[in-house]
Parts: structure tokens; sequence; C-alpha cells
């Protein structure tokens, strides 16, 4: 009879220091003669825990309900066996609602860090420009560009880029530079997406336009899709300055094939280098991209405007290119080699990838490649050979870079 009443005496304690605990604040001390010292003390001597939330066994003072459910939360991830993992389960069925009410908190951590990310890459990278271009100066430099992405709501999130660029062939220490070339606001939904700010815009295979926008620009639509624009452009190579107003448009012809065709109407506020005057013009450019078989890309684009040009230019331009394989940087081995044919110049387009290397009003061949060695790590190198459509004189340039990406 004494043992029984003992039994019964002992769940009746046990059950009331569980109801206790569950009531408790999760920041009230778990009491100095606690088992669940001992318990823990054991889990460190076995290994399977290190500590509290901060690394450390504080054995010798109390700790709140809390921090031993952190306790607990490391030993759990460690999986125990034997007569660990009884004691992890005693833990946890002793600190039960701390480790829910951590879970919780860690899933809205986990929510709050995913509204708001940042990622980019690092570049080194070297141009030169050939004996017959003295006139265009060689470069070595590195850039950091990080992207900010902060979402709003379901819909809409604010994004920037941030570019640092820094000179790597002078040593005066103040050869840096800082930009914030984007920051806009983006809406998504279903089949129409809203850019207002300034942002980034590729048009025409980056033949046409690579270089930010200050604007507004709705895309839209399912199978025949939509971009419209309106804003100023600037072009930072040749000084361009330029209110715009565009729309282009793409149509899969099939699953390997995507036509495109688009039209700028643009009003020129400075000229800069560009060899047209300043008045209003109008460029329209239409092509196509297709798979050929597994591994071949093919490209082509046609462009023609009407500039008043002050040099006698062709204002015909076009790029063919042939791609072979895809190069992706989470890819490790993975590469891509392109071939590409071109003439571009100041009136067939507006701040082209191309026109920033040729220097603007060339016609000639560029091949390139690049190769991802490890994961998030590209290489790349290509060489364009020309003429200058005006002088006629040889062009050349060579381009070297590596990337990591983050």
């Amino acid at each position: 009879m004494k043992k029984l009443l003992a039994v019964v005496g002992a769940a009746c304690l046990l059950g009331s220091a569980n109801v206790a605990g569950a009531a408790a604040s999760p920041f009230s001390d778990v009491p100095q003669d606690s088992w669940a010292y001992d318990a823990v003390a054991q889990l460190a001597a076995d290994g399977i825990v290190e500590g509290y939330g901060d690394g450390s066994f504080k054995g010798s003072r109390a700790i709140t309900r809390y921090e031993m459910a952190q306790i607990t939360a490391k030993a759990m991830a460690k999986n125990p066996t034997g007569a660990d993992k009884a004691l992890v389960d005693k833990l946890a069925a002793e600190f039960g609602t701390e480790l829910n009410n951590l879970g919780v908190r860690v899933a809205e951590l986990e929510r709050n860090a995913d509204n708001f990310r940042v990622d980019g890459f690092f570049r080194l990278r070297d141009e030169r420009h050939g004996k017959a271009n003295k006139n265009v100066q060689d470069t070595t430099k590195a850039y950091i560009e990080a992207y900010t992405h902060a979402q709003v709501n379901e819909h809409w999130s604010s994004e920037t880029k941030h570019k640092i660029t820094s000179n790597m062939r002078s040593d005066s220490g103040s050869d840096g530079t800082v930009q914030t070339t984007n920051i806009f606001a983006l809406g998504k939904y279903d089949n129409l997406t809203v850019k207002f700010g300034k942002f980034d815009t590729v048009d025409g295979y980056a033949y046409t336009h690579e270089d930010p926008m200050r604007g507004l620009q709705v895309s839209f639509g399912k199978k025949l899709k939509a971009k419209l624009s309106l804003g100023r452009i600037a072009n930072p190579n040749n000084r361009f300055d330029a209110d715009v107003y565009s729309g282009i448009f793409t149509y899969p012809l099939g699953k390997r094939t995507n036509l495109y065709a688009g039209y700028y109407y643009l009003k020129p506020q400075t000229t800069g280098f560009k060899a047209i005057r300043r008045e209003d013009y109008s460029l329209g450019n239409i092509g196509f991209d297709t798979l050929l078989g597994k591994n071949f890309r093919f490209i082509a684009l046609y462009s023609r405007s009407n500039a008043s040009s002050t040099l006698d230019v062709n204002r015909n331009g076009f790029l063919l290119e042939l791609d072979y394989k895809r190069m992706q940087v989470q890819h490790p081995g993975s590469f891509m080699i392109m071939l590409r044919h071109l003439r571009v110049n100041d009136t067939t387009a507006i701040s082209s990838r191309y026109e920033a290397y040729c220097q603007g009003r060339a016609h000639g061949t560029e091949i390139g490649a690049c190769y991802a060695p490890i994961k998030n790590v590209e290489l790349g190198a290509k060489y364009f050979w020309g003429k200058d459509e005006i002088t006629h004189k040889t062009k050349t340039f060579v381009r070297t870079e590596a990337k990591y990406f983050f």
C-alpha cells in the first residue's frame, strides 16, 4: 500500500510539474534541481549538444525554458540513438510548447528573410583594342554588381542594382566609382509585368539596346507578348540621351522558334558621340531565334532607321549569331561557344552591346566562349575583327574576364 501511494504521489507531482511547465513563461528559469540539467549534461558529455543558443554550456546557472528548448532542438537535429534518444525524447516532451513556439518563430524569420535578398557577382575584365585603335585605351577593371530584392506584397517588390568599378591599372587610391544603376518598383501579375523607375532593358538580342531606362515599362500577353516602354535612356559610353517610346513584340512559332519585332520613336536630347543630328527619328527591327537540333541556336536580326546622320553611314544593320551549347554557372563543366557577324552603327542601334567595344560604325565578326570550371564561376573570352564603315580601318577587340556569382 505504501508503494502504491508513493507511485500515485510521484505521478501527481510529475503531472503538476508538467502543467506548471506548460503554463510557465518561456523565459522563466528552469528550476536548478530539475532533471533537465542532468539530461543536458549527459548529452553534452556524449557529444550530442555543445551548449546553449550562444554555443556555450553554462551548467552553473539557471537557464530559461526557451534556452532549454534551443538545446533540445539542437539535440533533436543530431538524430541520437539509444539512451541519448530517450533523454532527447523526454526533453522534447517537457519543453514541447517552447519547441513549437520556437518552430513558429524560426519559420517567420525564414519568411522575412525570403522577403529581402541580395545577390550579384564579382567580375575581373581585361579589354584590348589592338594597335590599329591607338585612340582607344585598353582597360583592366574589377566590378562588383549587387542586386537587392525586397518583397512588398504578393505582387509588388522593390529592386535595385549597385555597381562598384575599380581601375586595376591605377594605384591612385581614388580610381573607383560607385553607382546605383537600377532602382525601380516591380509588379507581377498573371500575364502582366510592370516596371516603374530606373531599370535595365535588353532589346533586339542586345543589338538594339542594353542599358538602363528611366520611365515606365509594361509587359503583357500569353502567346503574343508585348513590351511597351516610355521614358528616357542615356548611353554612358557614347553620351547619347533621348526620350524614347517603344514597342517590342514576340511570338512563338512552334516550340523551337520565336519571332521578334521592335519599333522605337526617339527624341534626342543630346547626341554625344553619335554621328546623328538632333532630330526626332524612328528605328525598327525584325528577327527570329530558333533551335537547331539539341545543341545549336541561330539568331537573325535586321535593323533600319530614318535617322539623319552627319556621316555617310549605312542605315541598315544586322546581327547573325550561332551558339553552340548553353553555359550554366550552376553546372560545372558546362560551356557555350558563340559566332557572330554584324554591322552596327550610330543609326541602327541605340545603346548596343556591340557598339560599346566596336566604338560604333563597325562591320565584322566575333567569336567567343564561356565556361563554368566550378559552381558559380564563369570564365569568358571573345575576339572581334572587322572594319570601320567610314574610315575602312581595321578594328579589333579582345576581352577576357572571370565572374564569380554570389
